[in-house]
C-alpha cells in the first residue's frame, strides 16, 4: 500500500510543544510522529460505522403502519385522516 505524506506546518503553544517534544523523546520517535499517532487515536475506524447500530437502521426495511406514509405524510401529520 502506498502511503502519500502531506507536508504541513501547524503552530504550537509552549505547553503543546514540550508536551509533544517530551512524548517523543520517551519513546524515541520524532515530534512528528508524535502527532501522526495522536491523529490517528482520534480518526474514527471503518469498524466503528460498521458496527454501530444506528447505521443498520433500514437495512430490513421499516413497517410504520401506514401504507403510504411517505406519499401522504403532510396529510397524517398536519391535516389528519381526510
Amino acid at each position: 500500500m502506498e502511503v502519500t505524506a502531506h507536508r504541513t506546518q501547524i503552530y504550537l503553544t509552549r505547553e503543546q510543544y514540550l508536551f509533544l517534544n517530551n512524548q517523543a523523546e520517551k519513546k524515541g520517535i520524532s515530534l512528528a510522529a508524535v502527532i501522526r499517532e495522536l491523529i490517528d487515536e482520534k480518526m474514527p475506524r471503518d469498524e466503528a460505522y460498521e458496527n454501530n447500530p444506528l447505521f443498520s437502521l433500514g437495512r430490513e426495511g421499516l413497517i410504520m403502519g401506514r401504507k403510504e406514509g411517505s406519499r401522504s405524510h403532510d396529510e397524517y401529520i398536519y391535516r389528519g385522516k381526510k
